[in-house]
Formats: structure tokens, C-alpha cells, sequence
């Protein structure tokens, strides 16, 4: 279900707006707001604080796999450009047929706080 993650996030920006939070796609450092790679979204509270926040989702059958893989790259424009709090929240989705489509189902979420995530990252280059 990775092609409903980019979806889901619509849907967390709209809750994080209703609930009085300033949140949009990223401010690269060139000034202009980024949506490819980490981070997805940016949020700012009134306070003047940034939170780093990316959506993930997996799919029911391999819930119980320790394996997920992040990708790195560096950029000349990076997204993160604020020292902030980095949060990475997790959906589970399942997946059903309706009207001969297939639709994802939302079963289960999880957030985290990236600070104390241990991981193991890839980074790639490109050539």
C-alpha cells in the first residue's frame, strides 16, 4: 500500500489543520515547498515550534516483519532546515474490492518519536 501513503497524507493535514495546527508540505531551503521524500509534512504551532512528521503505511499481512526500508538521499535543497521535533506515524491498511477496484482499509495507526528509533539506513546516490 505504498501508493496510499501519499493519499493518507491529505487526510492528516486536514486533521492537523482542524485541530488549530499550521500544516503544509515542507519549506526546503530554497524558500519553496517540497513533496518528494522525507520529510512529508511540516507543522508549526503557535508557539513557533516545528515538528517534522512522515506517513507510513504497510500492509496487514506483513505486520509482524521487523524489515522496513527508509531511503536517504542527500539534496542540495534539503526539506529540513529546522532543528525539530521528528515523528513518523505508521497506518495499517488492508486491502478490499469494491466495485472491481482495489480500496484500503485503515485498520490500525501508531506514532513515533524518531529521536530514540534505532534503524539502520541505506543511502543512495545518484551516479
Amino acid at each position: 500500500p505504498n501508493e496510499a501513503g501519499n493519499h493518507i497524507e491529505l487526510f492528516v493535514v486536514d486533521a492537523l489543520k482542524v485541530a488549530g495546527l499550521k500544516a503544509d508540505k515542507p519549506i526546503a531551503k530554497s524558500g519553496k515547498r517540497k513533496a518528494a521524500g522525507y520529510p512529508d509534512i511540516q507543522i508549526d504551532d503557535e508557539l513557533g515550534n516545528t515538528i517534522y512528521l512522515d506517513c507510513k503505511t504497510y500492509n496487514t499481512r506483513t505486520k509482524d516483519q521487523s524489515f522496513r526500508t527508509f531511503y536517504f538521499s542527500p539534496s542540495k535543497d534539503p526539506k529540513i532546515t529546522k532543528d525539530a521535533f521528528h515523528l513518523l506515524m505508521s497506518y495499517e491498511l488492508d486491502t478490499v474490492e469494491r466495485k472491481g477496484r482495489r480500496a484500503f482499509i485503515p485498520i490500525s495507526w501508531q506514532i513515533y518519536t524518531l529521536d530514540r528509533l534505532l534503524i539502520q539506513i541505506k543511502h543512495e546516490f545518484n551516479a
